[in-house]
């Protein structure tokens, strides 16, 4: 199980001379586990050479590896614009997707693992972390909507005011006065607890109503 939860490492030896020295300073201190200085090597590494999406890769795992999830993924991103192959691709999608399932962050990991399957169907390793963060993903929706059951069961049936802000608000919908339709509802909801039955309605109001706008 957990060795498809780790991260691909690859250490590539770059092209460019002017930028071997501090990769290989970046990929002797990863190794050392010392990513903090991997981190500045490859920093280093990509001023002189900022469109090598190698470098990216191993500057992702070293952030990784520190617990910085977000500049990880972008790092990563990096690499997956600048990669020429779709093996290079399905790694910096299969990395980003892994991280994300670490993180416990299963929604956006379910999209990169499945975009890593696109570009290499045949890694297992993609697929089992694919299928998992899936697993994990629809469970946890289930918990959020049991969770909005059980609020929605605690609010007590809408007040004759609630009904009354709703009809009126349907009057507005049906005149094509959207706005007006949702501040009414916003302004119901402040004043009555009650007119929180009536969310769904209050949302469908609020999406049309930011398109429109």
């Amino acid at each position: 199980m957990r060795k498809s939860l780790l991260l691909y490492v690859l250490f590539w030896m770059m092209a460019v001379a002017a930028t071997s020295d501090e990769a290989k300073k970046g990929n002797e201190a990863y190794k050392e586990a010392d990513y903090a200085a991997a981190e500045s090597h490859y920093m280093a590494a990509l001023e002189a050479d900022p469109e090598n999406g190698e470098i990216y890769f191993n500057l992702g795992n070293a952030l990784a590896k520190q617990g910085k999830v977000e500049e990880a993924i972008q790092a990563y991103m990096q690499f997956t614009g600048l990669a020429t192959t779709p093996e290079q691709k399905a790694l910096g999608e299969y990395n980003i997707g892994t991280l994300l399932s670490e993180n416990e962050q299963w929604k956006p990991a379910v999209q990169h693992l499945k975009n890593s399957l696109k570009y290499n169907a045949g890694d297992t390793d993609a697929r089992h972390n694919f299928e998992r963060a899936l697993a994990e993903s629809q469970k946890q929706e289930e918990e959020e909507q049991q969770q909005q059951d059980d609020q929605d069961q605690d609010i007590p049936p809408p007040t004759d005011y609630a009904k009354a802000m709703k009809a009126r608000a349907e009057q507005l919908v049906a005149e094509k006065k959207y706005g007006e339709a949702f501040n009414l509802m916003q302004k119901a909801l402040e004043a009555d607890e009650t007119v929180k039955n009536y969310n769904d309605f209050i949302n469908r109001i609020g999406t049309v109503y930011d398109i429109d706008s």
